[in-house]
């Protein structure tokens, strides 16, 4: 595979975007485990206080819920997230941030999170149902392909994962959807300061590094 901009909405075949997908769901399937060992910076519990989120929120939850945080900022801190807010998260992962969103938003707002991996799903879905959150709800599907209504998000987060879509127009394309007029993207992510050698961009698993 090429390298590619990936913001052009032609940049991938079908099959490359399918290989891409693949090689994401096996590495994130083993995160749902745990997240050590996968990444070059601080994540867990670790990672999350080294992005500020807050002592008392970080106090509050289990181990079982931070194992498998991998985010690469904290988009809560980008702006307040009001009470009765409804929000999503793209590529939710375990749920960490969907428990954060869901104890701002209280008992009159509503979490919605999808993610691309099966694992992920089922561990953000254990997760909730043992602390017994009962305002979020999580979907596997991919973030390219949302399955709700035009106009039905105040808030639309995520945490590392806008950098590993294969069709970057198309997720953003959707986040517009369905976000409300005058809702937000609070979102944190990275990004290449360089070009990558030739050896590594066109390489499908260097899009799960």
């Amino acid at each position: 595979m090429k390298p590619k901009n990936q913001l052009d909405p032609e940049a991938f075949s079908e099959e490359e975007k399918s290989r891409i997908r693949s090689a994401i769901r096996k590495k994130y399937a083993a995160v749902s485990s745990s997240a050590a060992g996968y990444f070059k910076y601080a994540i867990g519990r670790e990672g999350a206080q080294k992005l500020g989120y807050a002592p008392e929120l970080l106090d509050n939850t289990p181990d079982t819920l931070l194992d498998s945080f991998c985010g690469v900022g904290n988009p809560f801190a980008v702006s307040p997230i009001k009470k009765g807010s409804i929000v999503l998260d793209i590529g939710c992962g375990a749920g960490f941030d969907l428990v954060v969103a869901s104890r701002l938003t209280g008992e009159t707002g509503r979490v919605y999170g999808v993610d691309l991996t099966p694992e992920m799903v089922a561990r953000a879905q254990a997760n909730l149902a043992a602390i017994a959150v009962d305002n979020i709800e999580v979907i596997h599907v991919s973030s390219e392909s949302l399955p709700f209504a035009d106009n039905t998000f105040d808030v639309v987060l995520s945490n590392g994962v806008i950098n590993l879509s294969p069709d970057k127009p198309q997720l953003f394309a959707e986040i517009h959807r369905v976000l409300h007029p005058g809702g937000r993207l609070q979102f944190a992510d990275i990004i290449l300061e360089k070009m990558l050698p030739p050896q590594l961009a066109g390489d499908v698993e260097s899009w799960s590094q």
